[in-house]
């Protein structure tokens, strides 16, 4: 049996995709979360998420997602790229209830001492499409 050798694209194929993808104007790249991000910042993107695993979990087209939650196809795109500058927290949580998507969203407040950040209060907020 022959062994298969991988081969690797030409070095100029892959330079151009890297250029192409490392463009702080190319549309299909999420951004990620800031290290410092507030609870907002977290929760709202934790939301986007959950809609992306949504539209992966049932094998969704983008359109058909976007039709559910009333959005144009770009501004689907954005909740599933994690920009989460485009979008409120309560409209995100109701494109979520909207495909009956549970949402948990939690509060944490903390302070620090000198040694350790500890905990002081949590609070959380349960979300969840109504039943007709």
């Amino acid at each position: 049996m022959k062994k298969r050798i991988k081969k690797s694209p030409p070095r100029k194929v892959v330079e151009s995709i890297r250029k192409e993808m490392t463009n702080p104007n190319f549309p299909y790249k999420n951004i990620g979360l800031n290290p410092d991000a507030t609870p907002l910042e977290k929760n709202k993107y934790g939301i986007c998420q959950k809609i992306l695993a949504y539209k992966q979990d049932n094998k969704l087209p983008t359109e058909k997602v976007a039709k559910n939650i009333h959005l144009t196809i770009p501004e689907t795109e954005d909740i599933f790229f994690g920009r989460i500058n485009k979008f409120t927290l309560d409209r995100l949580v109701s494109y979520a209830t909207n495909l009956g998507i549970f949402l948990q969203l939690t509060e944490t407040k903390s302070f620090t001492s000198r040694s350790t950040t500890r905990t002081k209060s949590t609070r959380s907020v349960f979300a969840s499409h109504k039943s007709h």
